[in-house]
């Protein structure tokens, strides 16, 4: 019997990617690890983002009304608990609409491959890579991890997935998410936003006894 883990992520939300770091740290502590399926989807926290690189603290401070201070306060708080979990967070990176990675994740899922997808893109923003966003980035990451090169150009150049990426957003607020990172377990234990490690850890132990495992 397999447990099921599902993931909602976005690949700008810090939240996601040192809660990811935190969850596969807990599943490869688990003594099930090789039962556990983890299946990843797509939730975009912000449709309206410019599709135009442009630097993060600029971005928060438009969105949330904050100075120019503040927004970097509030990043390098987050770079602080990225580095706890051996991840790299530049405060100073690029950000943008994340509409057509999110679609590169949906295509990743049906080469096996979703989950490594979102990671590496998100490595590569969070790392401070001014070329993230773009197709040869894309490419390249995507090519490492088996996924056709022409595929992902053929994405890239349409609306495929558009309507995968709505869905699962559409998918998620159903089942009660307001944000992300938001995760299911057994497809009954919810975990809103990102937790310890412990925390993902006794949470699998939960669901696998709520399942009868």
């Amino acid at each position: 019997m397999a447990l099921t883990i599902d993931v909602w992520a976005d690949v700008l939300c810090p939240w996601c990617y040192i809660g990811e770091q935190r969850l596969d740290k807990a599943i490869e502590r688990s003594p099930r690890a090789g039962d556990i399926e983890l299946r990843v989807h797509t939730f975009q926290l912000d449709p309206t983002a410019p599709t135009t690189v442009a630097p993060t603290l600029d971005y928060l401070s438009g969105k949330y009304g904050v100075g120019a201070a503040q927004a970097r306060a509030m990043e390098e708080g987050m770079a602080r608990k990225a580095a706890d979990e051996g991840l790299r967070y530049a405060v100073d990176r690029p950000a943008r609409n994340t509409l057509d990675l999110l679609r590169l994740v949906h295509l990743g899922k049906e080469h096996g491959v979703g989950w490594e997808y979102l990671r590496a893109m998100q490595a590569e923003v969070f790392a401070g890579n001014d070329d993230a966003f773009e197709q040869g980035t894309l490419l390249r990451i995507g090519e490492d991890l088996g996924v056709p090169g022409d595929e992902i150009r053929e994405v890239l150049a349409t609306d495929r997935y558009t309507d995968a990426v709505r869905a699962d957003h559409d998918r998620a607020v159903s089942l009660g998410a307001r944000g992300v990172p938001f995760t299911v377990l057994g497809e009954r234990l919810g975990i809103p936003g990102a937790v310890s490690t412990g925390e993902y850890a006794r949470a699998i132990d939960e669901a696998w006894e709520r399942a009868g495992g």
